[in-house]
């Protein structure tokens, strides 16, 4: 984030020491502070035209609380807002490094693991962001930061007005829209789906060097996001089917940002098949130290690794829980396990269900947990088996016991199903053994059977 000298400054903003002026925004400007310790943050003050506005305040007020409760994966956190004061601020980490759009403008576009740490740290600050029922609306590579320790997404939560990113009275255009879902340009107001498609979009330039949606116009941008295909060259492999996949027009169609972050994540695994949760004793000591090594060699996994192993040694239930699907797709089952069941104690003695698939809804209550697929599938092949005593039991027991151990490390529904299907699969196949069991019985003589005539 590059300072600027400026003259005009506030010799203070609320407690924090204004140092320089970092920019200027639609909503506002930024300025470089420290607070009483020496410790530096970035201060966003907003403009008096918005903060004149009592709904405004009252729509700050209430997102700069909840954005307050994003776990710090790969963002800015928010450290301190005052939405009553005159005018308003809110004050994040702040971030060393430039800009997304700054690197690329200077180096050119981002390849290989440069480019998949970018897509995993920003899908990792989507979850986080959307876990905390907050939708960032603005994301695109200028609040992008790439920090020494890998990028920060930054300026989430903050309110908007409510022409921001749509057409204004004059048909002009606020900002632009080679980063908005087709949904946003259509009038509708931004949703989660709508990140997850400005994180492709962001991903897509990051790798290109310009937008994937190009035109000689605004309107001729505008049809190419809500009508055309994007242009996904520079892309390649795993991170190309993940962007083309939130690119998607529908944004029923498009991935949660914490599939994003499965999917990125577990292509570089080497382990296809994570082993279910043992039944060690409970809570055994994790056997990495801190500093803990990274699982990984890729720079990648190491970042959210990391940014995971933090919060949930900090309690973050959440957290444990993706920690525990991360160690298991490395093959480190043993620590796995201890945060799985860290993860499971916690819920229990706090009531707290943590949504680890976000919904594309504003609202934070997590959502009941889908059936698992291999389960429904060893049901139905059970059954089939049963009506035509044929093969698919061998099918129905093979999936009932991947189902038996998916359920196991996602919690997912559907452990009776899959229980089902494998006894039906047992059933059938014990039947077929008998059958050729009898089959493979010596045929008796009926002539051996009949009594010998007695001599006259």
């Amino acid at each position: 984030m590059p300072e600027t000298s400026h003259l005009d400054l506030p010799a203070r903003i609320g407690p924090y020491r204004v140092m320089s002026r970092l920019g200027e925004g639609g909503m506002g400007v930024v300025y470089l502070g420290a607070d009483e310790s020496g410790h530096k943050v970035a201060i966003k003050v907003i403009r008096r035209e918005y903060a004149a506005d009592a709904q405004y305040r009252a729509r700050f007020e209430s997102e700069v609380s909840a954005a307050q409760r994003v776990r710090p994966f790969c963002t800015a956190p928010v450290l301190d807002a005052d939405p009553k004061a005159d005018p308003p601020y809110l004050v994040t980490e702040y971030v060393s490094g430039s800009s997304l759009a700054a690197a690329v403008d200077r180096q050119g576009p981002l390849r290989g693991a440069d480019l998949e740490a970018l897509a995993v740290g920003m899908a990792s600050a989507l979850t986080a962001i959307h876990d905390a029922g907050v939708v960032h609306r603005d994301l695109k590579p200028a609040n992008v930061l790439l920090s020494p320790y890998g990028p920060r997404v930054i300026d989430f939560g903050i309110a908007r007005a409510d022409d921001m990113t749509r057409l204004t009275a004059t048909g002009g255009l606020v900002g632009t829209p080679a980063f908005m879902a087709p949904e946003q340009l259509n009038g509708t107001p931004a949703t989660a789906a709508s990140d997850v498609f400005a994180w492709g979009a962001t991903v897509a330039y990051a790798a290109r060097g310009t937008t994937c949606f190009t035109g000689n116009s605004i309107p001729a941008m505008i049809h190419q996001i809500v009508s055309g295909e994007p242009d996904l060259r520079g892309l390649q492999g795993t991170v190309l089917d993940v962007v083309r996949a939130a690119l998607a027009k529908d944004p029923a169609k498009r991935p949660s940002a914490q599939r994003l972050l499965e999917r990125l994540v577990s292509s570089s695994s080497t382990q296809e098949q994570p082993a279910a949760p043992s039944t060690a004793p409970p809570f055994p000591p994790p056997q990495p130290v801190l500093p803990p090594p990274a699982v990984g060699t890729d720079q990648s996994a190491a970042l959210v690794e990391r940014q995971y192993r933090e919060a949930a040694e900090a309690g973050d239930t959440a957290a444990m829980y993706n920690l525990g699907v991360l160690l298991s797709w490395r093959g480190q089952t043993a620590e796995a396990d201890y945060w799985y069941r860290r993860a499971s104690a916690a819920q229990q003695s706090y009531g707290y269900q943590p949504t680890y698939h976000s919904a594309y809804t504003t609202s934070p209550a997590a959502q009941p947990p889908r059936y698992n697929h291999l389960a429904l599938y060893a049901i139905v092949l059970g059954l089939v088996g049963i009506i035509t005593c044929g093969l698919p039991s061998i099918p129905a027991i093979i999936t009932g016991h991947m189902a038996w151990r998916q359920i196991g490390r996602t919690q997912e529904r559907g452990l009776g199903l899959a229980a089902t299907g494998l006894a039906l699969g047992y059933l059938m196949v014990a039947f077929w053994l008998l059958v050729a069991f009898g089959a493979a019985l010596p045929d008796e003589d009926p002539s051996a059977q009949l009594p010998t005539p007695a001599a006259t």
